[in-house]
This record gives structure tokens, sequence and C-alpha cells, in this order.
């Protein structure tokens, strides 16, 4: 896939990325993730993108009969007007409703106007903080909230952070949240994908990447949402996956999915598509693995992660062979 992205409405407008973004095909998934993997440059459109379809959620069957026909009636309308101010005459092609094309054409009106009135009125003021491929960034928030950002993660700020009001953000990535206590106990509120963290004051990490999200909890207590409205509560210690839009608590090991704070990896039977996956997501570079036999091998072991080629050591130390060329690094057994 060779593409090159100048804006975010270009992004919006390729249907490659609303596959990807929506999961309608495997294959175009695993071409945009590799695509992503080996144009690092790009990742700033694509989670501006991502930040934009979240908060609109537009979806076809959200367009009313109503809006519809109100867009119907305005389309018309202009269409008239331009016909009769325009000094060249020129014929009226007539909007029958019995044609089968008038509803997109509405529904584009609708899109379109619901696309302005977002960038018109969140777009420029909308603050956005970001990691970059293998780094880590720390951030205090305007209630003195505190986040931390693994690598590739970026945090979307709402505008409105005054006293009485709910404090929400946008995540796309991975991010640990020390969450302010406010004098009138306002809800914070992270956005992550297909479900929703609420809480006053607390402290966990949430993970969302490719419509994959989890919450753990280290203090307090959360309440995670599910797009349809399902709910769930956590106290400290637990973990919680959304899988198939299932709400679902786990055991975990907090030292292994919290290790990246510190710049490590806990590697604790770990799949090695699942590690070259985490390695892919957290430097920017495609990983490949080159032989069935190295699919199969499970991973173990603390490694540093604040440092690709020691990283890379580390798994040559472990039994594997690596091979880097240009952007992509191939793990093989040896």
């Amino acid at each position: 896939m060779k593409k090159i992205f100048n804006s975010v409405d270009e992004v919006l407008a390729d249907e490659s990325f609303l596959a990807w973004y929506n999961r309608t095909s495997e294959e175009k998934v695993t071409a945009w993730n590799n695509w992503l993997a080996s144009n690092p440059e790009q990742q700033p459109l694509i989670d501006d993108a991502i930040a934009t379809m979240s908060y609109l959620d537009i979806k076809p069957n959200h367009v009313s009969n109503d809006q519809l026909e109100s867009a119907y009636q305005r389309l018309n309308t202009l269409l008239n007007k331009k016909t009769v101010e325009s000094t060249t005459p020129a014929p009226v092609v007539s909007m029958y409703k019995s044609s089968s094309w008038w509803k997109f054409a509405a529904a584009a009106v609708v899109v379109l106007v619901v696309g302005l009135t977002f960038w018109k009125f969140s777009g420029e003021n909308r603050t956005r903080l970001a990691a970059q491929y293998g780094e880590t960034a720390k951030h205090k928030l305007p209630d003195g909230t505190e986040v931390m950002l693994n690598a590739n993660s970026t945090v979307t700020l709402g505008k409105n952070w005054e006293t009485g009001k709910d404090r929400e953000v946008w995540l796309n990535g991975e991010a640990f949240f020390h969450v302010t206590k406010t004098s009138e106990h306002d809800r914070f509120i992270v956005h992550a994908d297909m479900m929703d963290v609420i809480v006053t004051g607390t402290q966990f990490n949430v993970i969302t990447r490719n419509h994959h999200s989890s919450v753990l909890l280290t203090e307090g207590s959360v309440t995670i949402r599910s797009k349809d409205g399902k709910e769930i509560h956590m106290t400290p210690g637990e973990f919680v996956e959304l899988n198939n839009n299932e709400l679902q608590k786990k055991t975990a090991n907090e030292e292994s999915i919290l290790a990246w704070k510190e710049n490590k990896l806990i590697f604790d039977n770990t799949p090695m598509p699942e590690a070259a996956n985490i390695i892919s997501e957290h430097y920017g570079i495609k990983v490949t693995l080159g032989d069935e036999q190295v699919k199969e091998r499970p991973l173990n072991g603390f490694m540093q992660n604040d440092n690709l080629d020691v990283l890379l050591k580390s798994l040559e130390t472990s039994g594997l062979k690596i091979t880097k060329k240009d952007n992509e690094i191939v793990i093989s057994t040896p």
C-alpha cells in the first residue's frame, strides 16, 4: 500500500482507512498496520483522524429520515439558487425522491454539516499531547491530573475544564493516569475507542490500540462503560478487557503491565506474534516473524525498552536470530 496523506481530511476520505478503523476487512487491517509501521511520520495525521472518528462516531443508521428529508430540501434549494444566480443559463436537473441517489446526496450533506461543525467548535481548540516512537512522556493536565504516555500514544483534551463539569480526554495508545479529585467531585472520563473509563480521583492504566482496550486499576475505583451502555465496576488490582464488545474481568500481572513506565518489558510466556506487535508499536518499525517455528515459541524474560538496539541484543541472547534491514526487523530461529 503506497499512500502519503497531507491532511486529516484526506485520511478521513480514504476508503482503506475507514475499512481499517471499522475492521471490515482483516486483509486491509493488516495492510494498514504494516503501512503505519513503515510510515511513522504519518502517525500524527492518523491519530487526529482516529480522534475525529471517535468523537463523531458517525454511522449510516444514525441519519434519520427527518434528517435526510431536511438535507434533501436544503440541497435542492441550494442547487436551484445557484442556477438562478448563474449568468449563463443552464439546465436544472430535477431531484425526484424516487431517484436512488438523492438519499446518498442528502446524507452527504448531513455528514458534511456535522463535520464542519466539529472542526469549527472543537478542531483547533483541542489540545493534543503525544509520546513519539521509542519514548515515554509525562504531562500535567489543566486540573492537575498527571498522565504518562507510552510510546506511539496520544491523548486529546476536551475544551471544558471548569469546576462542576466533566473532564474528558480521548486516548489512542497507552497511558497511566493519576487523576486529581476536585472539590465538586467532577467526573474524569477517558474515551478509549469502544469504551469509556469514568472516575473521580484514582490511578489506572489504559490501553487502546487497534480496537483492543483494557484497564488496570491500581488505586481508587472506576466504572467502565462500553458503547452499548454495559457497565462494570472495578476495585484496586482488577484488570478488565473489552473483547467482542463484552467487558471481562481477568487476572493480570500488574508488574508486567506497568513495566513500560520504567522503560522495561516483561515477557511471561508471551506469544511471539504478540511480542513482535509490541515492538512494532513501540518503535514504529515493521517486525516480521521469519519462520513457523518462531511463531510457536513463547518469549520469557525481562528486557530494557529504551533503546531498540539493546532490546534486539536481548532477544538474540534469548536464543533468537535477529536480522535488521532498512525499516524492518526479522525475528527467526537460528
